[in-house]
């Protein structure tokens, strides 16, 4: 769906919004692209029957797997795929190249672009279940909630913290210790995750874990499309691996930067930063000292401790 927003929306669809620190809701942190009023509209946004809610903590592997959805609606072909609903997070600012801009003060919402956007719409978000619209639980829409080991997750979250030696290793023992408190963007990841795993039973609602994903794409492909009710053939599957490989993904990436208007913006965020880093399982081994592991084994041990969830760290 190509979109001219200016003649689609009004001046009163555009919100008084900074983008720049944070921002907060329900005493839960965020960054300044989050919008809570529109975590507000949330409670109320009409849901349809064939939404896919693409679920995750930030760097989990949001963007891969809504390459996977988009490629088996697409019988594997990333030509033909539509990214303007995951163009961002439904939470989010509609990004623009001036979207950091200072002197910016009035945004709009993205959950605007979804609500005009045609069906099937893929849906992107990092919110905690709760504030995801109450309407989920009782549609027929589907819900892909993927989770990553924690020590990954935070690596890859401060993978470029810091421009130098001592900023970098303070920034992230801060982060790390953010991190381990609950008290980062998007809450904690403890209660994300268990809150989401304790719903995996639900008929709308498939968990499934990046390392699993990573282990064998072309079952974790099968799950995904059972799920969706989309059974795939061999040669279908075939191109979605190919496809949605970090390899393929950067190549339908690159086209994408390069033939579409705006590309940029549809595969990196603001325009500028990858989407997609070497997501290798095990990376936090380059980051975590003995001492940074050993306290976040003690607090993993503590928070995990109701649950049966488990995680491969390597």
């Amino acid at each position: 769906m190509s979109m001219d927003v200016a003649s689609v929306f009004s001046d009163d669809d555009w919100v008084e919004h900074a983008v720049h620190g944070s921002v907060y809701h329900d005493g839960v942190k965020y960054s300044g692209l989050v919008m809570p009023s529109s975590i507000e509209r949330l409670k109320t946004f009409e849901v349809r029957d064939d939404d896919i809610w693409i679920n995750t903590y930030s760097k989990s592997g949001t963007h891969w797997a809504s390459e996977i959805v988009h490629l088996i609606l697409n019988d594997g072909n990333p030509e033909t795929i539509d990214r303007t609903t995951t163009q961002g997070n439904i939470e989010m600012i509609y990004f623009q190249k001036d979207s950091y801009d200072e002197s910016k003060k009035r945004h709009l919402p993205f959950y605007k672009i979804v609500e005009k956007a045609s069906s099937p719409r893929i849906i992107q978000t990092h919110l905690p279940v709760r504030y995801l619209p109450p309407q989920l639980a009782s549609s027929k829409a589907k819900v892909i909630y993927v989770a990553r080991n924690p020590k990954d997750v935070i690596t890859s979250l401060d993978r470029f913290v810091g421009e130098n030696e001592m900023g970098d290793f303070i920034r992230w023992k801060a982060a790390l210790k953010e991190f381990m408190d609950g008290t980062r963007n998007y809450g904690s990841w403890f209660d994300h995750v268990k809150t989401s795993w304790n719903l995996r039973k639900e008929e709308n609602r498939l968990f499934i874990k990046y390392e699993d994903m990573k282990k064998d794409l072309r079952a974790s492909t099968t799950k995904i499309a059972e799920f969706l009710g989309r059974p795939l053939s061999t040669a279908v599957l075939d191109r979605i691996a190919e496809h949605s490989s970090f390899g393929g993904m950067k190549k339908s990436y690159d086209k994408v930067a390069e033939t579409v208007q705006n590309g940029d913006l549809l595969v990196k965020a603001l325009g500028k930063h990858a989407y997609m880093s070497k997501g290798v399982i095990g990376s936090w081994k380059d980051r975590f000292t003995v001492r940074d592991n050993e306290e976040f084994d003690r607090v993993y041990s503590e928070q995990m401790a109701d649950t049966d969830l488990t995680f491969d760290f390597e």
